[in-house]
């Protein structure tokens, strides 16, 4: 109970631990015999591991901060209910508009689910809001734009990244229109939801736009409150993610990597594992990712860029907690195979 209640604070000392050793191991410049007197270790591979680890962090921490406040300030003053009004009532139009809506609305995964929810219980359609759900943390400016630097400039892994991920969405948006237009996706006590229910149960943020007439100041305030909780809650999978990352380079090794990189759909699998494991930020993953560009070919990396920000650990509890079973484990189902079958036939 005591590290539920304090991961923060351990969260905040496990990245200060990490910074002290690495700034005391002497690798950021030569900073003379003073410092190499006071370095930690001569440990060779520990300080690679220290090396890679802060050249991953390092890169993806401004888009973290700039995933946290646009998601935070899209939620604090843009109301789910103008969204619903703009979406077409045609599925024709409304699949394919809500795959790129992510564009204009680049809310992070780590706050989609509760958004979808309360979009479904507003009465936008499921297949709808199940688009949005899984393109709006691929296909939006900060994901793109971490990316493009990522990989060095490349607009192609950009392009191809953004266009699997808004083409997986739309598929499922039609399977959901086929199979779940005239069912329930919500549990039995949140299909029927008032203003009241949705400003204060909502787990993931407490509080909704509903009679919302507070001061723009107030507003601004309690947003920027939220992204402190939600940078550190982000944070630490980053921090998971970027030390992982280290240690397959430094202690497994380039010629096992090779060996695994050899049998493609092997790695293609490993790599949608350990996306749906670490649960890395979209705005983020794409430096964890480009840390394996010089072992893996761009299949597996492209199944991490696609599957992690449509499918991971902590996201499949909230939807567990929102929706149907059946509706859950189709959703991840489908998303799982296209996304191995879209990575085979267009990489």
């Amino acid at each position: 109970m005591w590290l539920k209640n304090y991961y923060i604070e351990i969260t905040g000392v496990l990245v200060f631990i990490a910074l002290f050793y690495f700034l005391t191991s002497g690798q950021i410049m030569e900073l003379g015999s003073l410092m190499a007197k006071f370095a930690i270790t001569d440990n060779v591979q520990l300080q690679n591991l220290s090396t890679i680890f802060l050249s991953i962090f390092i890169e993806g921490l401004p888009f973290i901060l700039m995933g946290v406040f646009v998601s935070v300030l899209i939620h604090e003053f843009v109301d789910e209910e103008v969204i619903w009004k703009w979406i077409p009532k045609n599925p024709l139009l409304s699949i394919p508009l809500a795959a790129c809506l992510g564009i204009f609305l680049p809310i992070c995964e780590c706050g989609i689910v509760p958004f979808a929810r309360r979009l479904i219980q507003k009465g936008l359609p499921a297949h709808t809001a199940f688009t949005f759900l899984l393109a709006a943390p691929i296909v939006n400016p900060v994901t793109a734009v971490s990316t493009y630097i990522a990989f060095r400039n490349n607009w192609d892994m950009v392009f191809l990244r953004l266009g699997l991920g808004a083409g997986i969405a739309v598929a499922m948006g039609i399977m959901f229109l086929l199979f779940f237009s005239k069912t329930d996706v919500l549990k039995g006590n949140l299909q029927k939801a008032d203003c009241h229910h949705s400003c204060h149960h909502d787990h993931a943020h407490p509080h909704d736009h509903c009679h919302d007439h507070r001061g723009l100041e107030a507003r601004l305030c309690h947003a920027f409150y939220h992204a402190i909780f939600e940078f550190i809650d982000m944070g630490k999978y980053f921090v998971a993610g970027a030390f992982i990352a280290a240690c397959f380079q430094t202690f497994i090794g380039l010629s096992v990597m090779k060996s695994v990189a050899a049998h493609e759909g092997i790695a293609v699998i490993v790599m949608m594992g350990i996306a749906f494991g670490l649960s890395i930020c979209s705005s983020s993953d794409a430096f964890v990712a480009a840390s394996f560009r010089g072992i893996l070919g761009n299949a597996p990396l492209f199944s991490f860029l696609v599957y992690g920000p449509m499918m991971d650990l902590k996201n499949l509890l909230m939807m567990i907690g929102s929706f149907r079973s059946s509706v859950v484990w189709f959703f991840w189902g489908g998303t799982t195979l296209l996304t191995i079958l879209s990575i085979l036939l267009f990489v």
